[in-house]
């Protein structure tokens, strides 16, 4: 048997070519040919149909999905659960966790593993070997216990967090001011802890400027809340991520005294190939013009670059938190970005999946989830995100807090 990529459909070729269609006709469609809109649409809920059946368990995250090879589908619905039944296969993925020198794979391992075996089975070897680390386990179990409660008690009104000792900094990504119907305003998490008692404070930032620039905003509202007198943890989400960054590292250490933690989500520390790839001119068209300078700075080169600058306080408590999708489990929103960055490796439908890891920090995967973070309860899963975190701070432990390779 060989074990190859079947999942062939592009529904991003489609994009790409079906938009400028749509832009040119979109005033002149006759009433009885389907929009050129409405085909994309299709094609790409129909491409949630493709691949190969699976169900199985990574890390203690159960999922049913569809998958793109035949090699991804015996990983995770047999190899992981110890049913070895294929020699051949079963010695080829012997060796790649013989090759693993204790660290998570890098971007290049990865785009490596996408070739020689496919993308969804690079996702899933990632999410597994993120869950091999004992320090990520146990905060995983935290956060299980912590949503638990959280789902019973929060739309009760039982969930109260200490306001009294805490408060949350809120940075907003990519175009907040236009694309919060899909969650750039983070809305939702602010009203959730607000909800459970905290105080939150929303940065303003150039809702397309450039992470440099926004960087100083973030920067200047984190030094402004240390007279408080109450500890802060900050949330970020995609490109607020390489802002909150490296606004922690030009503040000087007594600046930063009050900040117990930084909540990365999703974030886009060393950029993003989308902008590599200049896809951004159909999203203007879509949501208007947008400020080139921020786009610029959201590119793999500037974004590499700043990454290797990044030095978060010590004290500073980071939790990496994103989803990892394969092409069964990938959202409509994220799937017409999801392919195109197919061929960089694993990606959550807008960045390479080992790009949105801090070292150093503690890693909290949402498997079957995108960019987008669909999967659970996005109200519940952040007041069980921030019940965790202050538990955590609240009883420091290095080891926890610093495990080795997270």
């Amino acid at each position: 048997m060989t074990y190859r990529n079947i999942y062939n459909c592009r529904p991003a070729w489609v994009f790409t070519r079906t938009l400028p269609v749509f832009r040119s006709r979109k005033q002149s469609i006759s009433c009885g040919s389907p929009s050129p809109m409405i085909l994309l649409f299709a094609l790409l809920f129909l491409s949630a149909c493709a691949g190969l059946p699976v169900r199985g368990m990574v890390g203690g995250q159960a999922i049913e999905t569809r998958v793109d090879s035949e090699a991804a589908r015996y990983y995770l619905g047999s190899y992981l659960a110890g049913e070895r039944s294929d020699a051949a296969l079963d010695e080829r993925i012997d060796r790649v966790y013989q090759s693993a020198n204790g660290s998570l794979p890098d971007r290049n391992e990865l785009k490596h593993l996408s070739d020689d075996f496919s993308v969804d089975f690079a996702a899933l070897y990632f999410a597994d070997q993120i869950a091999r680390i004992s320090v990520n386990r146990r905060f995983r179990s935290a956060f299980e216990q912590a949503y638990d409660y959280a789902l019973k008690a929060f739309p009760e009104g039982r969930v109260r967090l200490p306001a009294d000792d805490y408060e949350v900094l809120v940075v907003p990504t990519y175009l907040y001011k236009r694309l919060f119907s899909v969650g750039a305003d983070m809305a939702v998490p602010r009203a959730a802890l607000k909800k459970a008692g905290l105080t939150c404070h929303f940065v303003e930032t150039q809702d397309d400027g450039a992470v440099e620039a926004n960087a100083e905003l973030v920067a200047a509202a984190i030094r402004a809340r240390a007279p408080s007198g109450r500890r802060l943890i900050i949330l970020s989400a995609s490109k607020s991520g390489p802002e909150v960054a490296l606004a922690l590292t030009k503040l000087r250490p007594a600046e930063t005294r009050h900040v117990a933690a930084w909540i990365n989500a999703m974030g886009a520390l060393q950029g993003t190939p989308l902008v590599d790839e200049r896809l951004f001119p159909d999203l203007e068209w879509l949501m208007g013009k947008v400020d080139a300078a921020g786009t610029e700075s959201m590119t793999t080169a500037r974004g590499r670059q700043r990454f290797d600058t990044f030095r978060i306080p010590e004290h500073v408590f980071v939790v990496n938190y994103f989803g990892i999708p394969v092409v069964g489990s990938v959202s409509f929103f994220a799937r017409a970005s999801f392919f195109p960055l197919r061929k960089y490796g694993p990606n959550d439908g807008t960045v390479l999946l080992p790009d949105m890891i801090f070292p150093g920090g503690v890693t909290l995967t949402e498997l079957g989830s995108d960019h987008f973070m669909r999967g659970r309860r996005l109200d519940i899963a952040t007041v069980a995100l921030a019940l965790t975190v202050i538990r955590w701070v609240e009883h420091p432990d290095s080891e926890l807090v610093r495990g080795p390779g997270s």
